[in-house]
């Protein structure tokens, strides 16, 4: 259950997490934006941010396995601000927890939101193998959530507007295994949803092309997003 507490963190905990949690080389992406893939690390060798007022257990600490982060300005007030990936590999679950928490003029942090459904768990019910979490991007106030396939990658697009993150975008290009490539954009902010499909192995198939809009309002809210469970028609919308 979410609880409205005001989560500080002080500031060289917060760098030392991003300077050492992933081992691959952050992409640039401008000013004070960065993004890392997954490298996971255990919360005992990475400061991670502290997880919600959690009460204190016999049983093992949740999240306990840092994935990735990523820094930039989201929330326009030219501060920079963190995104947290943690993982539990306590539970038969194997949730991640997905935090973003916005810098302060005194150099701390404060938590701005939290979803523990917005990337999908390594096990349970809401697993698949082949979907799996590839990076956490911030750029030019969004914040992006790359999903690996099988066979192509996903995108989902947040935006911090009406005190909340809200989808705003979603992208996917995957091969079906079969000579066709899916390419989808669908921008939930104007509602256009464009989907279009080719050959990419040389034969001579039919293609297919659909670009149309579908409204949707209100906006999907990060903190309750499920992935791929929005359908229109035949088609998984994000």
């Amino acid at each position: 259950m979410k609880q409205n507490i005001a989560l500080v963190v002080w500031l060289p905990a917060i760098c030392l997490m991003i300077a050492t949690g992933c081992h691959s080389r952050p992409q640039s992406t401008g000013t004070n934006d960065t993004a890392q893939t997954t490298s996971p690390e255990t919360a005992d060798t990475v400061p991670a941010a502290p997880p919600p007022a959690i009460a204190a257990t016999d049983g093992p600490v949740r999240y306990n396995v840092f994935m990735c982060a990523a820094t930039g300005d989201l929330n326009k007030d030219n501060i920079s601000d963190s995104v947290v990936v943690m993982h539990d590999t306590t539970s038969a679950e194997k949730p991640y927890r997905l935090q973003v928490l916005f810098g302060r003029p005194d150099g701390q942090y404060q938590l701005a939101a939290t979803s523990e459904t917005a990337i999908l768990p390594d096990g349970g019910a809401g697993a698949h193998d082949a979907i799996n979490l590839d990076s956490v991007l911030v750029s030019k106030g969004v914040l992006t959530v790359r999903i690996s396939l099988l066979r192509g990658m996903a995108e989902y697009l947040y935006r911090y507007q009406n005190q909340r993150f809200e989808l705003i975008g979603y992208s996917r290009n995957e091969s079906d295994g079969q000579g066709m490539l899916v390419s989808e954009q669908y921008n939930l902010s104007t509602g256009r949803y464009i989907r279009s499909t080719e050959a990419y192995d040389g034969e001579d198939r039919p293609t297919a092309h659909t670009d149309t809009i579908i409204p949707i309002r209100p906006l999907p809210v990060m903190d309750t997003l499920v992935p791929f469970e929005t359908y229109h028609a035949k088609y998984i919308l994000f």
